[in-house]
């Protein structure tokens, strides 16, 4: 097979292989959702792995490497991957939400994206919910369903009455973003926690207006990305102010999310 520049890529076959990846660890990873024998260990950054992690990856990382005809570089959080030089990569979150996953919170899931590395933008992307029994899928000119059927993202309707999703006010000033967290909390009057793919969905079906998040990897949003723009939304990044290498994050519905980046300042990069 061909890397060159000019090659065309069969997004549909793409997400098609994104699919079978996503789904493939599903009932691995609730065998060990609630069990009383679920063993929790903290990675160098302090963040939760489980042995479920690191087994629903190699599932994960097999299946991709199924199709010789199309057989890229994987970027997976549990085990890396050299992806330099590559024109397009899978990039991989085999558990999306370890900490709620851990705590027997069903906000978790699995995602699988294959992305444009230059563009850094995801072509076709697949988000699992094992609890919820819900996959969410997208390609480039595809569309963004819910297990096959259409979604879109939340109607436009003025921002008192949208639901965004957003972290701790902590979290806004690390980002230098304070003021406008004030600024944003003068608005809305619908604000809720959850982070994690799990919201992310939400915004792609139109259940929450927006969702804001920072510091994180490029698995952790690269099928979002796909899905929210999909689904009719807008998607903003810029470079984590607190940790290099991972990004910020305001995405949407497209009226609702250009006035929380405007009251947040947000700027885009």
């Amino acid at each position: 097979m061909s890397h060159n520049s000019t090659q065309v890529i069969p997004i549909a076959r793409m997400l098609e292989l994104a699919i079978r990846a996503a789904v493939a660890p599903s009932s691995l990873i609730l065998s060990g959702f609630r069990n009383p024998s679920l063993s929790v260990e903290r990675k160098s950054d302090g963040s939760p792995v489980t042995p479920y992690d690191r087994e629903a990856e190699q599932q994960i990382r097999q299946i991709l490497g199924s199709d010789a005809e199309h057989l890229w570089p994987v970027l997976g959080e549990e085990f890396g991957g050299d992806t330099a030089g590559a024109q397009y990569r899978w990039v991989v979150d085999p558990i999306d939400g370890t900490m709620p996953y851990s705590r027997g919170l069903p906000y978790f899931g699995t995602l699988v994206a294959f992305e444009d590395v230059s563009a850094r933008r995801a072509l076709a992307g697949a988000i699992q919910l094992p609890a919820f029994s819900e996959l969410y899928t997208a390609g480039r000119g595809l569309g963004a369903r819910c297990n096959g059927t259409p979604i879109g993202v939340a109607p436009r309707r003025e921002l008192t009455d949208c639901m965004v999703s957003a972290p701790e006010i902590q979290k806004f000033r690390q980002a230098g973003l304070a003021e406008g967290y004030e600024r944003l909390g003068g608005v809305i009057r619908y604000f809720r926690g959850n982070g994690d793919c799990w919201m992310h969905a939400m915004a792609a079906r139109g259940s929450v207006d927006v969702v804001v998040e920072f510091t994180l990897n490029r698995w952790d949003i690269a099928a979002t990305e796909v899905l929210v723009e999909e689904a009719g939304g807008s998607f903003f990044t810029r470079p984590s102010r607190t940790t290099p290498g991972k990004y910020d994050t305001v995405f949407g519905s497209a009226f609702a999310a250009e006035q929380v980046v405007k009251l947040l300042d947000f700027r885009p990069e």
